[in-house]
Order: C-alpha cells, then sequence, then structure tokens
C-alpha cells in the first residue's frame, strides 16, 4: 500500500469516529453524553492492555482491537472484583479506577522491559482506530435501534438482570445481598457478567439505567468485530501464502462475522426467506407470519414434540433485550478463542514464556467463567483440551513426550482455573444436581431443519483439511486445531440428544437449559467455520489453475445463505421495534424513563425517585412476593432494594429447595392480609425492613389489610389508584418494638 493510500486509510478511520460521535450529539436522549464516555472507556481499555495480549503467531485485523478489549476488560475487572470480595473495600469508583490504572501501568512496564518493543506505532494506532471505527458504527446504530423499545421486560430474565446490576451498583459489592432474598448474600452461579457491566458503568461515570441497554449494543458490537479479527486472524494462519490470502481471510472473516452477529439458524431461511417469499407469491399470509423469535422455540410441544427445547443465537439476543449469562460472557469466550488458537499455533521452545503466560490467561478466563457462565466453563475448558490436543499431536507425533506435555499443561489449566476463581467459589453453595441420560430426543426432521447446514459446512470443511488438496494449501498444525473446533460444535448440537444436566423443571422442560446453552455456543462456532469455509473456497477459486464448477457453486451458495441469513435482523428490528426511520418515536436509552407515563408503573416510579434518594446500600423493603416472569418485585429490581421473596421459581433453582423461598412468600402474603400489628411488626424486625411498598402489584395479589402496618412509619408517598390507596411508607423501627 503506498503512502498516499495507507494514509486515507488512517483519516477515514478518524473521520468516521467523529461522524459517530456528532451524531449521537444530534440524537435528543440524556444518554448520549454517557454513551461517548463508553466508548471512551472501550478504547481505553483496549488500548491500555495490549501489552498483555502480544499476539505472536495470528495476524488480526484492527491488530485485534475487539478481541483485546474482551480480553483487558476481564484483566481491569478481575483484580478490582478479588480485592472487593474480601468485603473490607467497596467495589466501587476507587477500586475501579485504580484496578484499570495499576494494569495500565503493569501494562506499559511489561512492554518496556519484558516484551521490549515499541508501545505503540503508528501501524499500531492507524489498526486500531480501524477497528474502534467499525465497533462505534455499530454501537451507534443499536444505541439508536434499542432507544425505540428500551424498556426492562418482565416477561424475560432481562427483568432479573437488569436488578442485579442495580444492587451490585447501589450496594457497591463484589458479593451483594439478593435482592429477591434479603439478608442473604447472592447465590447465583453467573452473576459476574452483570458485575462486570457495573465496572463499565462507573468506568463511564453512568448507572445502569442506561448502562444496561448501552452494554447490550457493547456486547453486538463485540460479536462483529471480535469473530471477524478471530476468523480472520486463524484463516491468516490455516492458508498457504498466496497474494490473495490476505482478501480471502478478510472475506472470510466478513462472513463469520455477519453471520455471527446478525445472521439466525436455518429456520429463518426455510421458514423466514423461502416461506415468507412463497406466502407473497401465493398471497396466504403476506410474507410477514414469521415471528422472530419462531427459530428460537421451533421445538416445543405445543406443536407436538416430546418437549420443549432452546436454540437461540446473538441477533434475537439483543432483539430481545437479554443480558443474560450466556449472552454477557461472549464478550470473553471469543478472546479466549483467539489466545488459545495462538497459543497452540506458536508453541516452541523458543517462545515458552509468552505461551505459558498465555495458557495462564486462557486459565483465568476460564475460572471466570463459573462466576459468569458455569455452561461456558465445561464447553470451553472440553474445547481448550481438544485444540490442545490436536495441534499438539499434530505438531510433535504420538510420542511419551508429547502426551508429557500435553499432561503439564492440563495442569496449569485446573490448577489456574481453580485458584483464579476462589474468591467467588469459597462464598458460593453449589448447585448440585447432576446429569440424566436422555429418554426423549428432538424430532430427526427438526434437528435437520437447524443444524443440517452448519454441520455440512464443518463436515466439508474437515473432509478438505485431510485430504491431499488441502494438506498443499493449509498450515496443518492449524488444521487440526480446526477440527478440534468442528467436532467439539457438531458435540455441543449432540449432547443435549443423549445427556441433560438435571434441574428443578418439569418433564416437559429438562433438556431446556442445556439444549439452551449448548447450542448457543454452537451457533457462534459454526458461524466461525462458515467463515473459514467460505475463505478457503475463495482460496482455491484464485489459486486454482482448472476451474472447479463444484467449488464456485459451493462458494456462490455459501456466500447466499450469508446474505438471506443477515437478513433475519432488519425483518426482526421491524417487528419488534417497529419503523426505526421515525425519529419521533424513539423513546431513549434509559431502561426506566417511559415507565413514568404508565398508569400501571408510574407510582412505582415515585417509590422509585424516594429509595434511590436513600443514601443508605442495603435497603430492605416489603413488597409482593414475585412469581417468576411476572411484574411482580418490581421495586426491588428498579431500585436494587432487596425484598424478603422475589420470583419465585428462580429462588428455588438458586437454593435447590422450595421450601426456604415458599416459607418467605407466605410470611409476605400474610404480612399484607393479616392485619395482625404485633406480627407485622415482628416481620419488619426479623428481615430488617425500611420501606413498606403497596404499589399495583400488591393490592391486585393481595386483598391489603392496612391495620397491620399504616402506622408503623410515614407515607413518602401516596395515591389513589382505581379506587384503591397506594403508599410508600418509610418506616420508624421504634413504632415496632
Amino acid at each position: 500500500m503506498d503512502r498516499s493510500r495507507k494514509n486515507f486509510s488512517e483519516y477515514s478511520s478518524v473521520i468516521v469516529i467523529v461522524l459517530v460521535a456528532m451524531c449521537f450529539m444530534m440524537i435528543k436522549d440524556p444518554g448520549t453524553t454517557a454513551a461517548l464516555r463508553w466508548l471512551a472507556v472501550v478504547f481505553s481499555v483496549s488500548f491500555f492492555m495490549r501489552p498483555f495480549t502480544r499476539f505472536l503467531r495470528m495476524q488480526l485485523p484492527h491488530d485485534g482491537f475487539a478481541l483485546r478489549f474482551g480480553a483487558g476488560l476481564f484483566l481491569c475487572f478481575y483484580p478490582a472484583w478479588t480485592i472487593s470480595s474480601t468485603g473490607h473495600i467497596e467495589f466501587a469508583d476507587p477500586v475501579i479506577f485504580a484496578s484499570l490504572a495499576v494494569m495500565a501501568c503493569g501494562g506499559f512496564f511489561l512492554n518496556r522491559y519484558v516484551i521490549k518493543k515499541p508501545y505503540v506505532t503508528r501501524d499500531d494506532l492507524a489498526a486500531y482506530l480501524k477497528g474502534f471505527a467499525v465497533f462505534c458504527v455499530i454501537f451507534l446504530a443499536w444505541f439508536w435501534i434499542i432507544g425505540f423499545n428500551p424498556l426492562t421486560d418482565p416477561g424475560t430474565e432481562n427483568y432479573m438482570d437488569f436488578g442485579f446490576m442495580q444492587t451490585i451498583y447501589r450496594q457497591k459489592a463484589a458479593i451483594p445481598y439478593d435482592m429477591w432474598f434479603s439478608n442473604s448474600p447472592l447465590n447465583y452461579y453467573y452473576y459476574f457478567g452483570q458485575a462486570i457491566s457495573v465496572f463499565m458503568c462507573r468506568l463511564a461515570f453512568t448507572t445502569p439505567e442506561y448502562g444496561y441497554n448501552m452494554m447490550l449494543a457493547t456486547f453486538i458490537s463485540c460479536v462483529f468485530v471480535m469473530v471477524y479479527e478471530l476468523t480472520a486472524g486463524i484463516i491468516s494462519a490455516l492458508l498457504r501464502d498466496s497474494e490473495k490470502k490476505d482478501l480471502c481471510s478478510r472475506l472470510g472473516g466478513l462472513a463469520g462475522a455477519l453471520l455471527a452477529a446478525f445472521g439466525a439458524n436455518p429456520h429463518w431461511l426455510l421458514y423466514g426467506v423461502i416461506g415468507g417469499t412463497l406466502q407473497k407469491i401465493l398471497g396466504t399470509g403476506g410474507g410477514d407470519s414469521y415471528w422472530y423469535s419462531d427459530g428460537t422455540v421451533y421445538i416445543r410441544t405445543e406443536l407436538g414434540d416430546p418437549d420443549n427445547g432452546k436454540n437461540e443465537f446473538p441477533s434475537y439476543s439483543v432483539i430481545l433485550g437479554d443480558l443474560h449469562a450466556h449472552v454477557i460472557n461472549v464478550i470473553f469466550v471469543l478472546p479466549l478463542l483467539a489466545i488459545l488458537f495462538d497459543t497452540c499455533l506458536a508453541d516452541d521452545d523458543r517462545k515458552m514464556r509468552p505461551v505459558l503466560w498465555k495458557l495462564v490467561l486462557i486459565s483465568m478466563l476460564l475460572g471466570y467463567y463459573k462466576g459468569s457462565n458455569y455452561w461456558d466453563f465445561a464447553i470451553y475448558f472440553v474445547i481448550t483440551g481438544g485444540v490442545i490436543v490436536f495441534t499438539d499431536l499434530a505438531r510433535h507425533g504420538m510420542h511419551l513426550a508429547t502426551l508429557g506435555r500435553i499432561a503439564k499443561k492440563a495442569v496449569v489449566v485446573i490448577c489456574v482455573s481453580i485458584i483464579s476463581i476462589l474468591p467467588f467459589t469459597i462464598h458460593f453453595a453449589k448447585m448440585t444436581a447432576g446429569f440424566a441420560v436422555c429418554d426423549v430426543h428432538s424430532p430427526i426432521h427438526k434437528l435437520l431443519v437447524l443444524w443440517l447446514l452448519p454441520v455440512f459446512f464443518a463436515a466439508w470443511l474437515m473432509a478438505f483439511l485431510f485430504s491431499g488438496k488441502g494438506r498443499d494449501c493449509v498450515d496443518n498444525v492449524c488444521g487440526k486445531g480446526l477440527v478440534a473446533l468442528s467436532l467439539c460444535a457438531i458435540g455441543l448440537v449432540l449432547v443435549p440428544e443423549l445427556i441433560y444436566v438435571k434441574d428443578i423443571y418439569g418433564e416437559a422442560d429438562k433438556r431446556f437449559n442445556t439444549m439452551f446453552k449448548l447450542t448457543y455456543q454452537a451457533y457462534l462456532l459454526f458461524a466461525i467455520i462458515s467463515g473459514i469455509v467460505m475463505a478457503v473456497l475463495l482460496y482455491r477459486i484464485f489459486t486454482e489453475k482448472e476451474k472447479n464448477i463444484m467449488v464456485r457453486a459451493l462458494a456462490v451458495f455459501t456466500a447466499l445463505c450469508v446474505i438471506l441469513s443477515c437478513l433475519y435482523t432488519p425483518y426482526s428490528v421491524n417487528r419488534w421495534f417497529g419503523n426505526v426511520t421515525k425519529a419521533e418515536k424513539r423513546e431513549g436509552i434509559s431502561s426506566l424513563e417511559g415507565l413514568r407515563k404508565d398508569t400501571f408503573y408510574g407510582f412505582e416510579m415515585e417509590a422509585y425517585d424516594v429509595l434511590m434518594q436513600d443514601p443508605k446500600k442495603v435497603i430492605n423493603i416489603v413488597e409482593a412476593a414475585g412469581n417468576s416472569y411476572s411484574h411482580e418485585s418490581a421495586l426491588s429490581v428498579y431500585t436494587g432494594a432487596c425484598t424478603p421473596a422475589g420470583w419465585f421459581v428462580h429462588e428455588w433453582m438458586w437454593h435447590q429447595d422450595s421450601a426456604p423461598i415458599k416459607e418467605r412468600a407466605d410470611r409476605v402474603a400474610y404480612f399484607y392480609q393479616s392485619g395482625d400489628k404485633q406480627y407485622c411488626k415482628d416481620f419488619i424486625r426479623l428481615y430488617n425492613i425500611d420501606y413498606i411498598f403497596v404499589g399495583p402489584a400488591e393490592v391486585i395479589k393481595y386483598p391489603v389489610n392496612w391495620e397491620g402496618f399504616s402506622d408503623l412509619g410515614d407515607a413518602c408517598t401516596f395515591t389513589i389508584w382505581q379506587d384503591v390507596a397506594l403508599a410508600l411508607i418509610k418506616v420508624d423501627m421504634s413504632r415496632c418494638m
């Protein structure tokens, strides 16, 4: 590239970033300045953590900007959370900013005295700005889109996830009290994702009210840019040198990124694209009868299947507004894959020190998954082992020395992953359920609809890698690593058909969670594999002298699948958010502000204003003991306060016993209904209640008898709603003795 083209490339990135900033300032939304601070944090974390993630073999587009952000965010968060978990230091601004500063300084000294390379060059910065520019554009687009439907939805778990963020933020605690089981530490095996979201909120000087939806935009931006960088990096390491190699890696990376971030499973291709087109041609449904969640619940008893299954993917998650464990943790599993492949491809005696550090970083990430999404710990522990075994055997052959090397790595991974997460595990009561053998299975034709196409791409890639032509044009070690990855992806689809993890759900949903979490990761892996297939096909077209009609046809077919799959996102955005070109209908990025206009939620927001002004970090309130996936137990969600009993099924699952939460729910019901003043006084003292809330949900659920508690405090806010009294009462403990 000549200097003029290079300068234009560098300046164009800056121009794009400036234009994005200008667009934000033009949007009439109180969250725009917070969004700009948020983007500054993303760039800073990625940039200052670069020395900890120097890549040895893989050549990553953008110098791995997004992948370094994911790994760097973990490295900044980990010391802050670990120190705060002792209970002596708040999980708040001082420790969070100190953690970032110390790690940034550590990276500087590591670069100067160990790596001994320039901290940053003009080319490094130019590459980083390209990645950041792409990230900013996608972030801006989703910031705008989410603003058309920004509210937390009690019919999904994003309601609960927002509550976790608000609770951690309010309590300034690494290990917070459970908002739905007051006076008890949260025993939830994947709240690290919400904790790290709060970490981002504090760095950006914003609150979960805005941070929740900005984390959603961050997630989907990361998926696109990370998968692009990872896929292109693997392709670059896989293919032999050629003048078209760089083009193939970037086009393959783009195909993988589009599928991962904006595509859907093949159910959409069959029923949404083909079915919708036929409907329009035949005039039988207008072509818009496909609902955006249809492909995720294709296996269900309502359709005559033996049980219910779940098959989600990232584009659905961000449209739904889901910031659950399996979603946030994608930001950290993709960097693990990049570091894993780079470690395995660069494994030689001359580079043992950086290889060992990368192995330690992989192990720390695996340990982190135990607190962010335990399913991912199991999944990526197996994938890590598979890739290491396959690449080591490919490099060194089947010898005792090779097995010894593998065993040493296994010891490092196991030990570090256990030790690094000890501050979490020593406070966590493990939920032991065990495995069971499946006695029901998904209908074969539905498995084929969902997975035949991605499995075909994986099988084709493996067949090519083992063929003579494949051995001639790919790196053998990288190829064997991809075989391991492909087998693991297929295994993630097959495992829920063989065994499942037992939980509290009924017979019809016993495989639901296992299938859900495993196939979510399978979709991501297949997207990466499909991008690699696209690159290999293009490489063959460019480098083979003889025209191969089958290769060209498969390349066209693959590209068509990617393009049609990506139509899912604009179609679904229109179905869920409406027409996002009409600026006057946009509500804003706040997760709560829009509730004030609602006749049902409006009084809750009045109570919210009172509780948010209370300086206490841990506030205990009594409100309706909620049923899961309902609007009940809402005030604790909005404010981060704790209530004696929240969503019933979820607390049952976290305690592996329904008795404790049932007992509390019964006590709450009696508190509202009995009119027994002495009982209410005892209840208030037992649970250290600061406020009594009687809102719409309470008067709907219980025949409220005010005689038991009306004079145990003073009303902070009061109204008449549908001819019944509503109030938030601040308890006067002197009246409860």
